[in-house]
This record gives structure tokens, sequence and C-alpha cells, in this order.
């Protein structure tokens, strides 16, 4: 079984939708993913992943199912920058964009796994809650396929045919911030750090294949993370 986790296409945010370079990464991107013999296809409910899937739903004839909670992470951080003489005053913004200082100072915290959500700058507007809720929702999507979380891969659901299982190819249509959330579920790696370390460029594939190394026990390994080879004839732009 493999699961593609795929960030849309070059955004239009004012509109939600795709830029006209984002509207041709989609059809590159699409002409990739027929090579992966993808079975079932999940969807952010905003536009711009909407955008991104529909060149390959329309060649493949494949229907997507909309998951709200792929949408792109709903809740800003509150960055103490007044507190280390950084600004005149604390700042909102994405989890992804946090200044250097501010990790430096809590490096600590935010590198530990358990406890990097107590940190006040996560709790203020509800950022560790939610990426939480959206860990709950992700795994249990997978208990329902018959891969139950344990330690550093999945136990096999009773009853669960993997002969089946190993057949799916997953695509999860959705956003940077929310699909780096989802990696650094899969890799144990604490979210702030794949946050500020990693950053995936438009409609990037990060490939993850589940493997039975047990009767009763399989295993995820990240394969790829950001690939955008399909895009070989686009000039690549970096964004910050």
């Amino acid at each position: 079984m493999k699961l593609f986790i795929i960030r849309h296409g070059d955004p239009d945010y004012a509109h939600d939708s795709l830029t006209e370079r984002g509207f041709q990464e989609a059809e590159l991107l699409s002409v990739r993913l027929l090579k992966e013999n993808i079975t079932d296809v999940y969807c952010s409910p905003l536009g711009r992943a909407q955008a991104t899937a529909k060149p390959f739903l329309e060649k493949t004839g494949l229907h997507s199912e909309t998951l709200d909670w792929l949408q792109e992470f709903p809740r800003p951080i509150i960055q103490p920058l007044k507190e280390l003489g950084l600004a005149d005053e604390d700042r909102r913004t994405c989890p992804w964009d946090l200044h250097p200082e501010v990790f430096n100072r809590y490096y600590d915290q935010i590198t530990d796994p358990l406890h990097w959500s107590e940190l006040p700058m996560y709790q203020a507007v509800g950022a560790a809650e939610m990426a939480g809720k959206i860990k709950d929702q992700f795994f249990d999507f997978l208990s329902k396929l018959g891969l139950v979380r344990s330690g550093c891969g999945f136990a096999l659901a009773e009853g669960t045919k993997w002969d089946q299982l190993k057949e799916k190819n997953i695509a999860f249509f959705c956003h940077m911030g929310l699909g780096s959330l989802l990696t650094a579920y899969l890799g144990l790696v604490p979210p702030p750090v794949y946050w500020q370390e990693f950053r995936v460029m438009p409609t990037s594939v990060t490939t993850v294949l589940f493997q039975k190394i047990r009767e009763d026990f399989v295993q995820s390994k990240i394969f790829t993370v950001g690939d955008v080879t399909h895009l070989a004839s686009l000039e690549l732009t970096y964004r910050g």
C-alpha cells in the first residue's frame, strides 16, 4: 500500500484557486500520477486542492471524497517576539513561519515530541489542540483501513485482509502545512521541527510505502518528500 501526500498547485489565494502556472503544474502532476495505479482519492474542501486534483480525476474517471480535515492547517500561533526583543509586539503567524530566534530560544521544548504542544505560543489560539485533532482523524482514517498505530508502525487489525489492502494506492490532495503535519506524525518527528525545516513546493508528492514485516505488523517508510520531478519542463520557483 502506498500513500501519496500531494500539495496543491501554485496558488491564487485571493480566489482560492490556482494561478496560470498552477494549472500547468496540475496538468503535469496528473500525467505523473497516472503511473502510480492510484485506487482512492481524497481531497481537501478548499478550491486550490480541488482544482489540482481535477485533471487527474478527469483522466482516470476516479471520484474523490472530500475530507474536511485535509484543508490547510486552520490555526495560527502567537510568536513571543516582544519578550525576545525582536519586535514591539507579539505576532500571529502560520506555525511554519516561526522566527529562527524563537525556535532557538525554545529549542529544547520545540524538539520534544511529547511536550512541544505545551508551549504557550501553540496553545494561545488552539494550534496544539487542532494538531492533536488532525492526528486523531488521520490515524482514525488508517485504522478504518485496518492499520492501528503501534509504536513505529501499525498493528494489522484482526480480520484485515492484507492481500487486498496492499493493492491500495491512496492520494491525498491537500496543502503544505497540513501535509507536512501528516508526514511529521508518520515519521515520528515533532511537528514544529518538520514545519521549520521542510518546505514542499506546489504539486510536490510525498510518497509513503506501507509494508507488512510480520503477520500482524505493518511499517510505514517515507520514500520521497516533496518530489517535483514532474515539473522538469517548467522553471522551478521557490517561495519563502
